[in-house]
């Protein structure tokens, strides 16, 4: 289903592109024509004005507005050109601002988990653990993977909720928030709030 609809937005998009430079098009050539027919009225009217013969002012008004029609299709078709290169360059910008992403992989961590017997911490690396931790973050969405030996990666997604008080970005979805700080160029600070185990991790990660 998703394919299809992917499908019928790149259709749906395509033409009305096409739609587009088809009007644009028509546009330019409505326009050469007018052009081209005050040329021709405006250089009968003085070839007539002048005495010239009948022959001799259809030739020179012919010509005359031939050379406009051809210069003045030459500069819409530029301007229309100029136009869709404008589009795309745009268009590319965005899709490149879209797709921007970093990914990090966390290390250090320091858990706090809040149980019927009351407070637990833990903290230390997950490299020794074995665990691995990784997140991809751009400015709407940040995806958390843990890859679990033998089975399906551990995938959760959450998308952009604000700016928290304390300046660090917020993520959520329906079983966590998460919290991420740049520390430095290369490391960011993700703290992860997680509803359905009363934790907060706090997680130390570097850019790969």
């Amino acid at each position: 289903m998703a394919i299809n609809v992917l499908r019928s937005d790149t259709i749906i998009a395509f033409d009305t592109q096409r739609l587009r430079d088809f009007m644009a098009g028509l546009v330019v050539f409505i326009i050469c024509v007018i052009l081209a027919v005050l040329t021709f009225r405006k250089v009968s009217n003085y070839s007539r004005n002048k005495g010239r013969g009948k022959f001799r002012t259809l030739i020179t008004s012919l010509g005359m507005s031939f050379i406009v029609f051809v210069v003045s299709v030459g500069i819409g078709s530029g301007v229309v050109s100029q136009d869709k290169s404008t589009d795309a360059k745009a268009s590319t910008s965005t899709s490149t601002e879209k797709a921007k992403t970093n990914v990090y992989k966390c290390d250090k961590f320091d858990a706090i988990i809040q149980t019927r017997q009351g407070t637990k911490s833990d903290s230390g690396y997950y490299s020794d653990k074995g665990i691995l931790i990784y997140y991809t973050i751009s400015d709407n969405e940040l995806i958390s993977r843990m890859p679990i030996p033998g089975d399906k990666d551990s995938v959760y997604t959450a998308k952009f909720n604000k700016i928290a008080a304390d300046g660090s970005r917020k993520y959520g979805n329906s079983s966590s928030n998460y919290f991420v700080s740049v520390l430095n160029d290369n490391n960011i600070k993700v703290i992860d709030v997680e509803f359905n185990h009363n934790a907060t991790i706090t997680q130390i990660c570097s850019k790969q």
